[in-house]
Order: C-alpha cells, then sequence, then structure tokens
C-alpha cells in the first residue's frame, strides 16, 4: 500500500485535471461525451507530467484515443478503460476498470446536498441507451462506471446501480479525485484488466471494446529506511 499522503496527492492530481476541463468546458470548447473524456484525459497526462516529486513517487499517465472511425463505441461499448499499474517494495498490483461518459443535461442532474451528492437519471432514449452500453461493459467487469461530467465537478456512479434505476431514480455519486484515490487504494478494480505497456493497452482496449484507455503508473522510487531503489 501506499501512504496516505501519496493517496491524497494522486487526488489532487486528478482534481487538477478535472478543473482544467471544466474550464475548457466553460469556455464552449467541449461539447459531446467523447470530447470530454478525449480532453480530460489528456489533462491527467498533463498534470502527471507536471508532478514535482516529493514523497520517492512517480506518478505517470498515457492515453491511446479513438482507433478512428471503426473504433466501436458508436452504439455499446466502453468511453474509456482505465489501468493502474502501481509497485512498490511489498507488491504489484495492475487492475483495470471501465467507463462510460455522459455529460449533465435535462436527462440527468446532478445535486449537491450537504454532505451528499446525487444524480437524477429521467427516462427517455438516451438513458434505454445508456442502459444497453452498461449490460455490455458489465459483461466484461463488474467494476464498471458511469461518469458524469458535470460544471460542478465530475461524478462517478457505479453502472450495476444505474441498471438497476428505476425512471426517476436518484444514484449518491462520489467525486471523480475521490474515485480514482480509492482505485490506488484497491477498493476498486478488476486484477483481470491487465496493462503494462502500449502494446497490452491497446489489446485491452480492443478486447473491452473501449474507445479510450488509459494507463496510470505509480512506482515507489526509494525505501527511505533502507535507501534502496527500485522500479
Amino acid at each position: 500500500m501506499f501512504k496516505q499522503g501519496i493517496v491524497k496527492k494522486f487526488g489532487d492530481l486528478i482534481a487538477k485535471a478535472e478543473r482544467r476541463t471544466i474550464d475548457e468546458m466553460k469556455d464552449g470548447g467541449i461539447e459531446t461525451e467523447p470530447s470530454a473524456t478525449d480532453r480530460f484525459l489528456a489533462r491527467v497526462v498533463d498534470v502527471c507530467q507536471e508532478f514535482d516529486d516529493n514523497y520517492g513517487v512517480a506518478f505517470k499517465a498515457r492515453t491511446l484515443g479513438d482507433r478512428g472511425k471503426d473504433a466501436p463505441e458508436s452504439e455499446f461499448g466502453a468511453d474509456f478503460c482505465g489501468v493502474l499499474d502501481s509497485q512498490n517494495r511489498f507488491y504489484r498490483q495492475t487492475k483495470g476498470f471501465l467507463a462510460q461518459a455522459k455529460i449533465e443535461s435535462k436527462g440527468i442532474i446532478v445535486r449537491n446536498e450537504p454532505y451528499v451528492t446525487t444524480v437524477k437519471f429521467t427516462e427517455n432514449n438516451e438513458f434505454r441507451r445508456l442502459v444497453g452500453q452498461i449490460d455490455q461493459i458489465l459483461s466484461i467487469t463488474p467494476d464498471s462506471f458511469v461518469i458524469i461530467y458535470s460544471l460542478k465537478g465530475f461524478l462517478v456512479v457505479p453502472a450495476l446501480s444505474v441498471r438497476g434505476l428505476r425512471a426517476g431514480g436518484e444514484l449518491y455519486a462520489k467525486s471523480a479525485p475521490r474515485f480514482f484515490k480509492e482505485v490506488i487504494m484497491c477498493f476498486v478494480g478488476d486484477g483481470r484488466l491487465k496493462a503494462y505497456d502500449d502494446t497490452s493497452l491497446r489489446r485491452l482496449s480492443i478486447e473491452t471494446n473501449a474507445r479510450n484507455a488509459l494507463l496510470l503508473e505509480i512506482s515507489a522510487l526509494a525505501c527511505p529506511e533502507i535507501g534502496v531503489k527500485w522500479s
């Protein structure tokens, strides 16, 4: 496991990428879910490159974008697959998740209440399409999620919970930074979804029908207690 300070720092990086993407949404440069996903993942790469190491830990991120006009997400499939490859003195763990993205709209309403945030889904054609996409990604892994791009902040809800909603239902949501923190804390992720490099990441993207792929690498560079370095 990584120390709490490292987990918090990683959450801060995701929050920074989120803020940059929201600013671009406000400027009108992002209008669709695919473009929002492209921009958010690109900003995650940017902030990881800017990370100033004070913890003896390296954060790296790489992406694979849309595979062209024949990419499979047009009707079913995930907007992106995310993979965490983490290693320190005690273990190496690689695991992944799938995410379907939606922009907050009249049919998807984010409610920020004291101490809790919820997302309400309206029964309409777009919701029924989302359920079809969810069925597809849940057939691959239960570690599947819906990420909501909202100007109030990016939120994540379990795909399985969305699948069980009745018309007009609401779900509790986690912020994107909190969700990604739980990924590196090992509360989220399917060990069957593995990738260590661009080749395996591309293969995983094809296997999971994902339009984009994000590989997050977290490596402990040094052990202060004994002065041993590893990668």
